[in-house]
């Protein structure tokens, strides 16, 4: 994935499509949304912002993907920002 834009919301949005394209199927957008927005503010403060894009993406796509190994008798939450 490559980001074209160092704007926070440009890359949010960039990757929520990215993301979006790849969970759509299995998770709900509402869901996709959620985890985009705390790990872009878990994110802000902390990395570059010319590197935001990717590292959104990154952690975005685990934190899905960590969702989608729960089996159904345990919920996990993405934690909200601190």
């Amino acid at each position: 994935m490559t980001v074209r834009s160092h704007r926070a919301d440009n890359a949010a949005d960039e990757v929520g499509v990215w993301l979006t394209g790849e969970f759509g199927t299995r998770l709900p957008a509402t869901e996709i949304d959620r985890v985009i927005r705390i790990t872009r503010i878990d994110l802000e403060s902390c990395i570059a912002p010319e590197e935001l894009g990717e590292m959104l993406h990154r952690l975005g796509r685990a934190r899905l993907l960590r969702l989608l190994q729960v089996t159904p008798a345990t919920k996990a939450r993405i934690p909200q920002a601190r």
